[in-house]
């Protein structure tokens, strides 16, 4: 740990030990600190640190999440599993929450599970990016059929109205279709994504790339 991390959770944890210390830590601060330890790869102090308030209040969701992601960045998986399911349980419409347990899941190849959560976060909570993510774990396990199926909902999603307008699952979805040999509708997606956001530099060098001229009458509306 250098010096400077120890400095910065000391000052997160000081405050309420001047109010009075308990033996076991106060839960914003330590829950605080610990997420510091992990955004510096120290994952093992923190989830020493967060450990005692998951165990004395196990109720209290931001705890359990830090404490799931400390033990999966370990490779604890079981223990981060437990963590992340009880945090997920008491949030789940927090995509971050659902996203790490799918990680979660993904690495101790328990698949089907991981397509139940995604899929049901994804239409109960019309999140475009929950069907995204689907997709993607599907395209590293080689189910296209789920992969495809997948960004079709993300991408009906994207029609309804004041939806926040993504591109991702254009152009996974181009990539897709590049995949299966169908170029026309390849570059049907990328004009659709390119119609999302023409400013996008990913868009805009798939497109070059293939010969198209980057201009208004190039974009497509989003949608099926």
């Amino acid at each position: 740990m250098t010096h400077f991390t120890k400095f910065i959770v000391a000052a997160l944890l000081a405050t309420p030990c001047l109010i009075g210390c308990k033996s076991t830590p106060p839960i914003e601060s330590t829950t605080t600190a610990a997420q510091h330890y992990i955004d510096f790869d120290q994952c093992a102090e923190a989830a020493d640190l967060i450990r005692p308030v998951v165990q004395e209040w196990p109720g209290e969701w931001k705890a359990q999440f830090t404490y799931g992601k400390a033990e999966l960045c370990q490779n604890n998986l079981p223990e981060a599993r437990h963590a992340l399911e009880a945090a997920n349980a008491r949030k789940p419409d927090n995509m971050d929450v659902v996203f790490a347990l799918a990680d979660c899941m993904e690495k101790q190849k328990d698949i089907p599970e991981v397509y139940l959560l995604l899929r049901n976060a994804g239409a109960e909570f019309r999140s475009a990016e929950a069907y995204v993510k689907l997709a993607e774990i599907a395209d590293s396990t080689g189910d296209m059929d789920s992969e495809k199926t997948a960004l079709l909902a993300a991408i009906e999603l994207d029609q309804g109205y004041g939806m926040k307008r993504i591109i991702s699952p254009y152009l996974d979805m181009a990539a897709l279709q590049d995949k299966l040999g169908d170029k026309a509708e390849s570059l049907r997606r990328l004009r659709q994504a390119y119609g999302v956001n023409p400013n996008d530099p990913r868009v805009q060098a798939a497109l070059e790339s293939r010969g198209q001229v980057l201009g208004p009458t190039l974009a497509l509306p989003g949608g099926i």
